[in-house]
């Protein structure tokens, strides 16, 4: 009897450190690995926008197909990083999307409760930002290390109404180690563009733009192409017949290039003179300062005179032949 119990305890014990094993394979099994792509620069790696990468502080969003996700009315998110940055280690931290309200992004400690870096403030609208972040112990809490990185309100108790993030990316190290390496963007370097096209859109007062594509991104970049205004071109003149007896008269163009604009010049040598009648110009008005009224009356004068001189002569007559009765 005493070897049959020995036995069923004996077997007992062995199933019991079966199913203990069994339980820790299984546990294992579950045991979630998080797996962290490199981004389309390969240079830098990707934070998978979903809740398996959620870190402490986390918050129910809603995730797009595009690899978004969108956050409303929280009080916090958080997310793990691929990497455990020490006191003293710079993190190269690409992050996108958009913001209805300010959001302050900054790392946590690993369990979450103490800031491990400066905080960095996102303005509403959308953003796409390239920050060095410094893994400090800002709040002197003993902050040794991190790897999540935070999203919380704009201030204490404030939740964020509305956040979508787009892209999360992380290297270690500075923007001039990320160049080093290889990393090449154009948000950073700014656009590779060899070539320019005119769109030709200068006008006569503006210079025109030209538009080229970057080879890196293929985004379209637009700028001014300087020097390019035309200038505005008369040739047909037409008279505006607006001369005077004294004044030339003027000619009128408009722009070649159908701008609108107007051009009005002398009509050089277009002065008709008066034209003067009876000491009085026909067109203007003008008296005649050359004209006199001096033969007329010398004319009256003369006949005064010849009257008189007749007149005396007759007299005489009369006398003589009235002495001579």
């Amino acid at each position: 009897m005493k070897r049959f119990l020995a036995i069923v305890l004996a077997l007992m014990l062995v199933l019991s450190l079966g199913a203990v094993a069994f339980a820790d394979e299984e546990t294992a099994e579950e045991e979630v690995v998080l797996e962290y792509p490199m981004s389309d620069d390969g240079v830098m790696v990707t934070v998978p926008l979903n809740s398996t990468y959620v870190g402490v502080f986390s918050a129910e969003g809603t995730y797009s197909d595009d690899g978004s996700v969108n956050y409303v009315d929280i009080e916090q998110v958080c997310y793990v990083l691929p990497e455990t940055y020490s006191v003293g280690d710079t993190v190269l931290v690409h992050v996108s999307g958009s913001a209805e309200d300010s959001v302050r992004l900054f790392m946590v400690n690993s369990d979450g409760w103490s800031r491990a870096s400066a905080i960095t403030v996102i303005n509403p609208g959308d953003f796409d930002l390239w920050l060095e972040i410094i893994v400090a112990d800002d709040e002197g809490k003993g902050v040794t290390e991190t790897n999540q990185l935070n999203f919380k309100g704009s201030s204490y108790g404030v939740n964020i109404p509305n956040l979508t993030i787009t892209t999360l990316e992380v290297f270690s190290g500075t923007i001039d180690d990320y160049t080093a390496a290889g990393g090449v963007n154009c948000s950073l370097t700014g656009h590779t563009i060899t070539e320019y096209v005119s769109n030709n859109d200068a006008t006569c007062t503006e210079d025109g733009t030209k538009t080229g594509v970057c080879s890196v991104c293929g985004e379209e970049e637009t700028v001014t192409d300087e020097g390019t205004a035309t200038g505005h071109s008369f040739t047909n003149y037409v008279s505006n017949n607006d001369a005077t007896c004294t004044e030339d008269g003027t000619l009128t163009a408009e722009c070649d290039n159908g701008c609108g604009k107007t051009d009005t010049i002398t009509d050089e040598g277009t002065a008709t003179g008066h034209n003067y009648e009876k000491g009085v110009c026909a067109n203007c008005g003008a008296e005649d300062p050359d004209y006199s009224s001096f033969p007329t009356t010398a004319v009256i004068i003369f006949a005064v005179v010849v009257i008189v001189i007749a007149a005396v002569v007759i007299l005489v007559a009369v006398l003589n032949m009235k002495k001579k009765k």
